[in-house]
């Protein structure tokens, strides 16, 4: 579970949105915010080639940097999931950058785009992402998300759970990833 270390201010307002309320400043619309989208956020990096521990570490990085961002008041607007999946990406990006962590990420991505056609591409992204998953046959629908859904979950229990080989899972996986990478850079040679 994502934790962000936020300051104890819940504010009492009714009638705004949770996105408003978190520009406001309400923790608790923070935190309801982070557990709704952050799913989407490391499936998004998943789906860009990062591991499952570096996808979380820059979706958390991510939503860290938001709420940084809202405390300074450079943040007039929240559309989520895009900005979370965006500022990750970038996160990412920046990190993959470095001389040392040239293998995390794929070195053909395009740059970060300017913000606004970035927050359109990530929501773009992200249902061509949710599109792809929903052509994948059920089963492995079902593999992709039991090994995602929380933890990513060990192969071999994942293999128990569907009564296949290790490999078959690992094969699963694989075909799965690589079906969300084609439809979010617009490959249709599936």
């Amino acid at each position: 579970m994502l934790v962000l270390s936020l300051p104890a201010q819940t504010i009492a307002m009714p009638d705004l949105t949770l996105e408003q309320r978190a520009l406001a400043g309400d923790r608790a619309a923070w935190e309801q915010l982070v557990a709704q989208h952050s799913h989407r956020v490391v499936v998004a990096l998943l789906a860009r080639g990062l591991r499952i521990d570096r996808a979380r570490e820059f979706a958390q990085a991510a939503w860290a940097r938001l709420f940084e961002r809202q405390q300074a008041g450079e943040l007039s607007r929240l559309e989520l999931p895009g900005l979370a999946i965006t500022t990750a990406h970038r996160l990412a990006l920046d990190d993959a950058r470095r001389p040392s962590h040239t293998d995390e990420l794929d070195p053909e991505l395009p740059d970060p785009l300017p913000s606004a056609e970035a927050r359109l591409v990530s929501a773009q992204e992200l249902r061509s992402a949710q599109t792809a998953l929903s052509q994948c046959p059920p089963r492995a629908q079902q593999i992709f998300r039991a090994a995602y859904a929380r933890e990513e979950r060990p192969h071999g229990e994942l293999a128990n759970e569907f009564g296949i080989s290790v490999q078959r899972v690992r094969q699963t996986l694989t075909e799965v990833r690589a079906r969300l990478r084609a439809a979010i850079e617009g490959d249709a040679h599936v």
